[in-house]
């Protein structure tokens, strides 16, 4: 039921988007994975409860971890890359102009120990719908095109701990020989609550 709501709602937020990106001089790439399929849905519900066993914890329902992926819907923003901080803000103004609520900011270039470097902003729509909005430039889309075989090898729940942190670091060591876009420390962290 949750997942196709998703899909019944996308086409709607998706027309916001792409007003939104007009606007702004941006672009929306990979739309076409704007709505998660359910063979990667599946694979992430698989993943929450690994890591809750991994935890020592009960795994939940699938029903429930099901609420908890606010990425059902995502988009990538692609903007330039001195320019992320702005449109970052741009984006959340426009969108809250269209009735959509960004709940979260989650601003990767804050995390100095992190692997990777983009921001993220979590919002809802007028009609309740959680979704992703990755804010990427060619050079962060670059280095994820550059590290995804090794994400997606240190992701695996065998891979051993030690070949995780070699990923890991060899990952990190690619976004960070990225120049920092100008005024990005500005954009800071929130989060309140759903």
């Amino acid at each position: 039921m949750i997942y196709n709501m998703a899909i019944a709602i996308e086409p709607q937020i998706t027309h916001d988007m792409l007003c939104i990106a007009k606007k702004l001089g941006t672009v929306l790439v990979g739309l076409e994975y704007s709505v998660k399929t359910a063979s990667s849905v599946k694979k992430k519900l698989v993943r929450m409860a690994n890591k809750a066993l991994e935890a020592g914890e009960k795994p939940k329902n699938d029903f429930e971890y099901l609420r908890e992926i606010g990425d059902l819907i995502r988009y990538t923003e692609l903007v330039d890359h001195n320019k992320m901080a702005d449109k970052v803000r741009e984006t959340m103004l426009l969108l809250e102009d269209k009735g959509y609520d960004v709940y979260e900011i989650d601003n990767k270039y804050l995390n100095q120990k992190g692997r990777y470097k983009a921001v993220h902003l979590n919002a809802i729509s007028p009609s309740g719908q959680i979704f992703e909005i990755q804010i990427h430039s060619e050079e962060t889309l670059a280095a994820g095109r550059m590290t995804h075989k090794l994400y997606e090898e240190w992701r695996k729940p065998e891979t051993s701990l030690d070949r995780k942190a070699e990923l890991y670091s060899a990952i990190k060591s690619t976004y960070d020989n990225l120049p920092i876009p100008r005024g990005i420390e500005h954009v800071g962290n929130y989060q309140k609550a759903v």
